[in-house]
């Protein structure tokens, strides 16, 4: 099914990329109708991101080139993302150090944490951390860490080689991992960043188990750098969006997926 919200923020992209766009051309990439295409231009120059011209459009001149992608991914996907956090809630146990990456559906994992005992929790995202903050002033037992780094502005988390060794030097029970996208042919989960690869991977290497929060919209989605193989999972947990032959193929390989509706 196609998600108006989701094309027009890969026609934000395109156009921010190229400069410019024809109405027919963004009709044939995205399968849809010229009309279509006009109504999502006319939102976007609402919006600001661009100026309509004859028969396509191009890149505003108060385009903001670092808009905050989180902010336009919240957006997607919440049903499937609310679904898949709170079956990982239920992975989180008494008195555990878990970790949860940068991601909205880790975002949300936060929102369906049940109040126990005692929780530490480890992050790299300054919006997760947030609303953990938030989360303590319910559930007093809760400690809140967040690493240091470098502000990555379009995602909101911090990277870089301080937020790496923060990393290195703790141990956890789980990290929740939410990636950009995901390989099957690869076997791999995917970032278009290197620095965003460094930190999952340390997270990764210290958690003694690693479930991947995944929509089945990122089984579609590429990106620029393989991170790791979905072999260092224990589980991925999806929605029932996932196509039959992504889970025939992911299942035929050892790889535990958990699917939820």
């Amino acid at each position: 099914m196609d998600i108006p919200e989701k094309r027009r923020l890969e026609i934000k992209k395109l156009i921010a990329k190229k400069g410019s766009s024809t109405v027919s051309t963004l009709a044939n990439i995205f399968k849809v109708s010229e009309l279509t295409i006009r109504r999502d231009l006319d939102k976007l120059e609402l919006e600001g991101y661009l100026k309509k011209v004859h028969g396509g459009a191009i890149v505003s001149d108060t385009t903001v080139d670092d808009n905050p992608v989180y902010l336009e991914d919240i957006k997607l996907f919440k049903k499937e993302k609310e679904i898949i956090s709170i079956e990982a809630a239920k992975r989180i146990k008494d008195y555990d150090s878990i970790i949860v990456e940068a991601g909205t559906t880790g975002h949300q994992l936060v929102d369906h944490m049940k109040k126990i005992n005692s929780l530490t929790v480890f992050t790299a995202s300054i919006p997760t951390a947030y609303e953990l903050w938030k989360k303590s002033l319910q559930f007093k037992n809760l400690e809140i860490n967040i690493c240091g780094g470098l502000i990555e502005k379009k995602s909101n988390t911090l990277i870089g080689s301080q937020a790496v060794n923060y990393f290195n030097k703790i141990s956890a029970d789980i990290s929740f991992i939410s990636p950009v996208g995901i390989s099957i042919e690869k076997m791999h989960i995917l970032t278009n960043s290197l620095l965003d690869a460094d930190v999952t991977q340390s997270i990764i290497q210290c958690s003694k188990k690693n479930i991947l929060l995944s929509d089945s919209s990122k089984f579609l989605k590429n990106a620029r750098y393989a991170i790791t193989p979905l072999k260092s999972f224990d589980e991925i947990i999806t929605d029932s969006g996932i196509s039959s032959e992504i889970l025939r193929v992911a299942r035929k390989n050892n790889i535990k997926i958990t699917v939820v509706d």
